[in-house]
């Protein structure tokens, strides 16, 4: 049983929200957090799409990769 602390009412179960008041509870926990190794594929995914739609895109790729790279120590 969960009760809220702005109305004080006690409910069998625990909600995001009090049904009573309506305030939100805290803290709510996120399901299941989106790893940046996700958004990564995501990003490569995309930006490969658009690369096979525009002509000479793989070059301007190409070179924005090896500009990365050279940055990187």
């Amino acid at each position: 049983m969960s009760e809220c602390s702005f109305c004080g009412v006690i409910e069998k179960k625990q909600y995001p929200l009090c049904h009573s008041c309506g305030t939100l509870r805290y803290p709510v926990a996120s399901k299941k957090p989106v790893s940046s190794n996700i958004q990564q594929k995501l990003k490569l995914s995309a930006t490969v799409a658009v690369a096979l739609v525009t002509p000479g895109a793989f070059i301007a790729l190409a070179a924005i990769e090896l500009n990365k790279r050279s940055r990187k120590p």
